[in-house]
């Protein structure tokens, strides 16, 4: 079963980059297709990630997404440089990106360590990241100012409506998928922490809505529905 989860897995994930990269080769608008690869492969990882029986089948399943991108490389030796470039916000740099993605990795490589007997504050803290960040974006992109005029920069009220919707619905996910506890009895938490992660992704600026998201997401559920797990 390890095995057929890391195949569908990975070859999914190198599906949903291909399509991307050639959504951004038709000129598309690059943020919807990197948006795409957020929330795609984001969902695919976090409702998969528990279901491995040991660290072999996730690590499988990067080979196979690998082996993917090497073969693609040896055909076209700027796709590194062209998914940088295609994966980067307004305004940010290739090295910008790189950092992004470096600092997402270790936030969520924390989360694992300290989390992992408690597989619904990890899974939380993925899909808080690829459902309510992503559409703090896809929402405040469009639709940002339209009703409340930003407050600054490109931060919106709306997008930041979307971000505390989402994130409470990836918490309600990751509570309904690995706990027994009742939604009606920590309503009033999910809602405090869905706010708090809401004002977080507000305030993060560039690549640090990466680093902070996933950490935050973990230790405000620990805090406020688990306070009695102890770590690791």
């Amino acid at each position: 079963m390890d095995v057929i989860l890391a195949v569908f897995t990975g070859v999914a994930g190198a599906t949903i980059l291909a399509i991307a990269y050639r959504q951004h080769e038709n000129g598309t608008e690059s943020w919807k297709a990197r948006k795409l690869v957020h929330v795609s492969m984001g969902t695919a990882i976090g409702l998969s990630i528990m279901s491995y029986s040991n660290l072999t089948g996730p690590l499988l399943a990067t080979g196979i997404f690998c082996a993917f991108l090497m073969y693609a490389w040896a055909h076209n030796s700027n796709l590194v440089w062209d998914l940088l470039v295609a994966g980067s916000r307004d305004g940010e740099d290739t090295l910008g990106t790189f950092a992004s993605g470096i600092f997402g990795l270790t936030s969520f490589g924390v989360v694992f360590l300290l989390f992992l007997n408690q597989p619904s504050i990890l899974v939380s803290a993925i899909l808080t990241v690829s459902w309510g960040d992503a559409a703090g974006e896809i929402i405040g992109r469009p639709f940002g100012g339209s009703l409340i005029r930003r407050p600054f920069g490109d931060k919106s009220i709306e997008g930041m409506g979307a971000v505390f919707f989402f994130s409470v619905f990836a918490c309600i996910a990751s509570l309904l998928l690995y706990a027994t506890i009742s939604i009606l009895d920590v309503a009033f938490r999910l809602l405090f922490i869905g706010f708090c992660i809401s004002v977080l992704e507000f305030v993060s600026r560039r690549w640090l809505d990466n680093l902070l998201l996933p950490l935050g997401t973990a230790l405000l559920m620990w805090a406020f529905i688990f306070p009695n797990m102890t770590l690791f």
